[in-house]
C-alpha cells in the first residue's frame, strides 16, 4: 500500500486547508433557538459536546479532543474536526455536510472503528486516511467524498431483519476511494457508481450485486473478491484478474469482455 506521505500529498493536492477565521456555533431545535458567538474561533477550542436535543444542528464549527458518543439526528454543517474519536459511537440520522475530519498537520485521519452509523451522511466530507474498520454501515451514505487511505476492513452494510432476513444498503457514489482498504468488508448491493477506486484493497471482500459502473478500478487488489451479480459496465478494469474472483452473473459491455477474456489467455477474432 502507498506510503502515508504520498497519500497525505495526494489530499492536500485536491482540497486546501479551511480557513476559519469566525465562528458561530449554532445549536437549533425545532421550538428554541440558541447561538453562541464566538470570535476568532482559531484561538478557542470547544473540547465537549454541548446538550443538545435531536434535530440540532452545528454549523461553522470547530471541534477539539471530543469522544462522541451517542448522536440521535443531529447535523453538523461545516465543521472541522480536529483529534476527535468516533470509535464505537452510536449515530442514528445523524449528517455531516462538508466536514472536515483530516488533520493535514499531522498527517492524520479520524477513528470511527466499531461504530455504529445507521442512516447517517456524509456529504462532500474530507475522511482522507480515516479509520472505519469494522463499522456498520447500514443505510449510511459517503456522497463525493475524500476518503483516500481510509479503511473499511471488515465493515458491513448488512441489518438484520427478523430472525433470519438479512438486508444491505450504503452508499459511496462518485468518491475518491483510491489506496482504501475493503479487505474483509460485507458490502452487497452497495453504490459505488462514478469512484475512483484506483489501487484499492479487496481481498476476501464482498461485492455482491453491487454498483460498480463508471468506476476507476485500476491495479486493485482482489483476492477472493466476490462480485456476483454486479454492474461493472463502464468501470475501467483492465489488468482484472478475474481467475480469483467470483463473477458468476456479472454485468459488463461488450469492450470490457474482450478485456476479461484476454487476462483469461483466449484470443479474440
Amino acid at each position: 500500500m502507498r506510503h502515508r506521505q504520498e497519500i497525505a500529498d495526494e489530499a492536500k493536492a485536491l482540497k486546501k486547508p479551511l480557513r476559519l477565521l469566525n465562528y458561530d456555533l449554532q445549536i437549533t431545535h425545532a421550538q428554541s433557538h440558541v447561538k453562541l458567538n464566538m470570535t476568532d474561533y482559531l484561538d478557542q477550542t470547544l473540547d465537549h459536546l454541548p446538550d443538545c436535543e435531536p434535530e440540532s444542528t452545528f454549523t461553522n464549527c470547530r471541534f477539539f479532543g471530543i469522544a462522541f458518543g451517542e448522536l440521535d439526528a443531529i447535523t453538523f454543517e461545516h465543521c472541522q474536526f480536529l483529534h476527535c474519536n468516533f470509535a464505537s459511537s452510536l449515530c442514528s440520522e445523524t449528517q455531516f455536510d462538508q466536514c472536515d475530519f483530516y488533520d493535514r498537520d499531522l498527517e492524520q485521519g479520524t477513528s470511527f472503528r466499531f461504530a455504529q452509523l445507521k442512516d447517517c451522511g456524509f456529504k462532500q466530507c474530507d475522511l482522507t486516511l480515516a479509520d472505519f474498520s469494522r463499522t456498520h454501515l447500514y443505510l449510511s451514505e459517503f456522497p463525493n467524498c475524500q476518503l483516500t487511505g481510509a479503511s473499511f476492513a471488515a465493515a458491513t452494510s448488512c441489518q438484520t431483519i427478523g430472525s433470519s432476513v438479512e438486508v444491505s444498503a450504503a452508499s459511496f457514489a462518485n468518491s475518491n476511494l483510491a489506496y482504501t482498504d475493503f479487505s474483509g468488508a460485507r458490502l452487497p448491493e452497495v453504490d459505488f457508481s462514478g469512484c475512483r477506486m484506483s489501487h484499492v484493497q479487496l481481498e476476501g471482500a464482498d461485492l455482491s450485486s453491487a454498483n460498480l459502473t463508471d468506476c476507476d478500478m485500476h491495479q486493485i487488489q482482489a483476492d477472493r473478491l466476490l462480485l456476483k451479480h454486479a454492474d461493472l459496465r463502464g468501470a475501467s478494469i483492465s489488468g482484472l484478474d478475474v481467475r480469483q474472483i467470483d463473477v458468476e452473473g456479472v454485468r459488463i459491455d461488450s469492450t470490457q469482455a474482450s478485456l476479461l477474456l484476454e487476462a483469461l489467455g483466449m484470443q479474440i477474432d
